[in-house]
């Protein structure tokens, strides 16, 4: 599968040109180890304890569930202000959204809005744990004679600098349906050619789902999405 940098695609289908307009939800949830992931658009993705990100290109909606916590909601904003300044180039609107009071652009791509599931505190401290395991940081090395993964880091927060320019690395987060394949600015052509086919064997391998997507990210081109996995990213 040929996926341009910056691109996105299924593990196992090629994306479709011509692809509509941006309608995308993240849900931000946790307390210490605060993760957004990428949920399907719909009111039954939402609960009353989590933060949600409603992108919809020329505008972000921050959704604040009213049992949500401080820094979920701190979190959310943060996340939305930097979708909208590094991949809108801080034209897209971002607004606030409190629980109750939808506006009708957010009803007229979600519908009416139903009883939402309850959350609670609880959950956040669990997700914590959850959390920080869910993220595995991988090296492609041919240190067995064949390009393959090798472990890094089982634990996020990961350190930026465990990025090294000379490499292509993986980041597996296919918890939230997604696989990132960071390729070094200093990486020599067989890796960087080997990254995505080394990421796509290793989905097939590991049993994640056909839905998993992969995002070929160039040094220097990262998404807030990306980051988030990395302690003071700079």
């Amino acid at each position: 599968m040929d996926t341009p940098d910056g691109g996105v695609a299924s593990a196992f289908r090629a994306p479709r040109p011509g692809a509509g307009p941006v309608r995308k939800l993240y849900q931000v949830k946790g307390r210490r180890n605060i993760r957004a992931s990428e949920r399907d658009v719909a009111w039954g993705s939402f609960n009353t304890g989590d933060c949600f990100i409603l992108d919809l290109g020329q505008t972000l909606f921050v959704w604040c569930g009213a049992r949500s916590n401080v820094l979920e909601r701190g979190r959310a904003q943060e996340l939305a202000a930097a979708i909208r300044d590094g991949e809108r180039g801080g034209k897209a609107g971002l607004e606030i959204v409190v629980d109750g009071e939808e506006p009708p652009e957010m009803l007229q791509v979600l519908g009416p809005k139903p009883t939402l599931q309850e959350g609670s505190p609880e959950e956040d401290a669990v997700a914590d744990q959850r959390n920080a395991g869910a993220a595995v940081l991988y090296k492609v090395s041919d240190a067995t004679g064949r390009m393959d993964l090798s472990p890094v880091a089982t634990s996020s927060p990961f350190s930026q600098s465990l990025l090294c320019p000379d490499d292509c690395f993986v980041l597996d987060h296919s918890a939230g349906g997604k696989v990132y394949v960071w390729k070094g600015r200093k990486a020599n052509e067989q890796e960087r050619q080997a990254a995505l086919r080394v990421a796509e064997e290793a989905i097939a391998r590991m049993g994640h789902p056909p839905h998993t997507q992969v995002e070929i990210l160039p040094q220097g081109r990262e998404t807030p999405l990306f980051k988030q996995f990395f302690s003071n990213w700079k």
